[in-house]
């Protein structure tokens, strides 16, 4: 009996649904590394990812039969958008057909080569156009899992065959000798809060009596055009009386990029190294600037035994200003909201930037026509920072989605976000005229003066 596309999908549907991992998309697939340090380790039957038909999930056969090819998650992934190579129900499609050319080999079982998936069926340059940014996931009428499926492919990519875009080797150079992607000596990880007061910790004495501590991540540590957005941030909290402090030196990467290029040793030693720390210094509450930090201290730190209580400066300035302890002034017009993909999509936080610039607008908030789960990411997820772009550039045309809005403004909660968009309003000639600011800056700017002394 020949089944038909329409019949395979009424089989596989419900099953496909029953077994998703569900949302958020932000899980990358766990690797055990510890046969690579065995003493008896055989290089020839250590396997890590993903690397032919063979070592693809049931799930992930079960999700390339599913695809509806109804080509809804091509409607706000960035990559599609620009003209690169990579749809995932194009990725379906192909991964499908070989599926059921390699039948008889696949059912066979044993030792039968087959060809790798990268290139023979997924191109190089499909592979690592991926942002990560979920939307697809987002986007699915039937909830397929597409990540999942790239994360491992990166890992045998990376850790296997040794393969990745040139730009990545002084990448993955730099985190390794300082646990930056900028190579910047560790030791001068606080330098930025040099003047500012802001309590460093280093032990669990040094965290008893602060309400927080501020991970500040590697873009706000050493970028100045982040550096910005942290000293926003501690100007903020210090005006709301918020007791708080920084890990300074002490501070390490989440490796959260490294993971997501496929780089999984890399991300574990970086991983374990911050979570000792964080137990160290027995932190329990955590607030952080950087969305992809969050969803790493979140979501992935409590399996290396750092399970904190973690909040989004967001999330935190929210509540700061529900409980009136920020007095600010509505003061901007024509405010336009990029959402990250990571604090939005990723976390399904939506409402506490719009709740602080409701406060801060003296008009309507303006949304991208792509907004909340339908955002279009700004193009720095998944290490694409970090990696060169042909044609149009992702973060570009995210501007050009929103100038027929004409903002003054261009809000964004995320220092990634705050370079490309600046990037990308500075590449349509209209820096002079829109302003790129992260949250934490509108509200420190719009913080009501303290009442004259009598």
């Amino acid at each position: 009996f020949a089944y038909t596309t329409d019949q395979l999908f009424w089989l596989t549907a419900l099953p496909a649904l029953y077994f998703r991992r569900g949302r958020p998309a932000n899980a990358v697939p766990a690797v055990d590394l510890t046969p690579l340090y065995a003493d008896d380790a055989d290089p020839d039957k250590i396997k890590i990812g993903a690397v032919s038909a063979r070592d693809l999930t049931w799930k992930e056969g079960l999700d390339v039969f599913t695809c509806t090819e109804c080509g809804r998650c091509k409607d706000a992934c960035p990559t599609f958008l620009t003209g690169k190579p990579l749809s995932q129900k194009w990725v379906n499609d192909s991964v499908k057909h070989h599926l059921l050319a390699q039948r008889e080999a696949l059912v066979a079982g044993g030792d039968a080569a087959l060809p790798p998936l990268v290139p023979d069926v997924i191109g190089e340059e499909t592979l690592w156009a991926c942002t990560t940014c979920g939307y697809c996931e987002e986007a699915c009428p039937i909830e397929l899992e597409h990540l999942p499926r790239f994360f491992r492919l990166r890992q045998h990519r990376v850790m296997m065959d040794g393969e990745f875009p040139p730009p990545l080797k002084p990448i993955f150079a730099a985190y390794e000798a300082q646990g930056n992607p900028w190579g910047f000596p560790a030791d001068q990880r606080g330098a930025w809060a040099s003047g500012l007061g802001v309590p460093v910790v280093e032990s669990k004495a040094d965290l008893a009596g602060l309400e927080y501590l501020y991970y500040v991540g590697s873009a706000a540590s050493f970028d100045p055009r982040a550096q910005r957005i942290a000293k926003a941030f501690v100007a903020v909290l210090k005006a709301a009386g918020v007791r708080f402090g920084i890990l300074g030196a002490r501070e390490s990467s989440t490796g959260e990029c490294v993971r997501r290029l496929g780089n999984e040793m890399l991300y574990q030693q970086l991983a374990q190294t911050l979570a000792a720390t964080l137990q160290d210094v027995g932190a329990t509450r955590i607030v952080t600037t950087d969305p992809h930090a969050f969803n790493s201290l979140r979501n992935e730190l409590p399996a290396f035994g750092a399970a904190c209580e973690v909040l989004h400066h967001t999330q935190l300035i929210a509540q700061l200003m529900e409980a009136g302890r920020l007095p600010v002034s509505p003061r901007y017009s024509r405010v336009l909201l990029h959402e990250p993909c990571y604090l939005g999509r990723h976390n399904g936080e939506y409402e506490a930037p719009r709740a602080i610039l409701r406060r801060l607008v003296q008009d309507p908030l303006l949304e991208f026509p792509l907004h909340r789960e339908k955002a279009m990411c700004c193009g720095a997820g998944g290490g694409r920072m970090w990696m060169e772009e042909e044609g149009q550039r992702i973060n570009v045309l995210r501007v050009e989605q929103g100038l027929p809005q004409d903002p003054a403004v261009i809000a964004t909660a995320c220092p990634y976000c705050a370079v490309m968009i600046t990037d990308g309003v500075a590449a349509v000639n209209r820096g002079d005229a829109i302003a790129t600011r992260d949250i934490a800056e509108l509200v420190a700017d719009a913080l009501a003066p303290a009442p004259a002394a009598a």
